[in-house]
């Protein structure tokens, strides 16, 4: 995947469990964020563990705009420091993002950044 674009340095991440009281749904959501606002940056994955669409079980939301989508997610690559996606075409365009990009994040954080987007884009997705 060389050439693919830097999307931000995410230096606010984690993770943790969603309840339908507070947050309108039951599940995980794990987020990537340049700072606590999303102003310079954010990515947020949120699954949901019993979906009304069964095939739609995770969604993606994009920086401060909050900009959207459904499923899409092809693959994504956990290494030191670093997280590339790939996404199906639509799904980029709805978030208004390359088809691929990356996020950078200190090397102590690489575990948990993977754990956190298994648990909520799944383990066939997450390598």
């Amino acid at each position: 995947m060389r050439g693919v674009p830097l999307a931000f340095f995410a230096s606010a991440l984690g993770g943790q469990t969603a309840s339908r009281a507070a947050d309108g749904y039951d599940g995980y959501e794990f987020w990537l964020g340049a700072d606590e606002h999303g102003t310079g940056g954010a990515l947020v994955v949120m699954r949901e563990d019993e979906p009304m669409v069964p095939d739609e079980p995770y969604c993606l939301v994009w920086g401060v705009q909050e900009g959207t989508t459904y499923g899409g997610v092809r693959t994504v690559r956990v290494s030191e420091g670093q997280v590339e996606f790939d996404l199906a075409p639509g799904n980029a365009a709805e978030l208004d993002v390359p088809r691929r990009f990356r996020i950078a994040f200190s090397v102590e954080y690489t575990e948990i950044v993977k754990n956190g987007l298994k648990r909520t884009l799944g383990e066939d997705v997450v390598q």
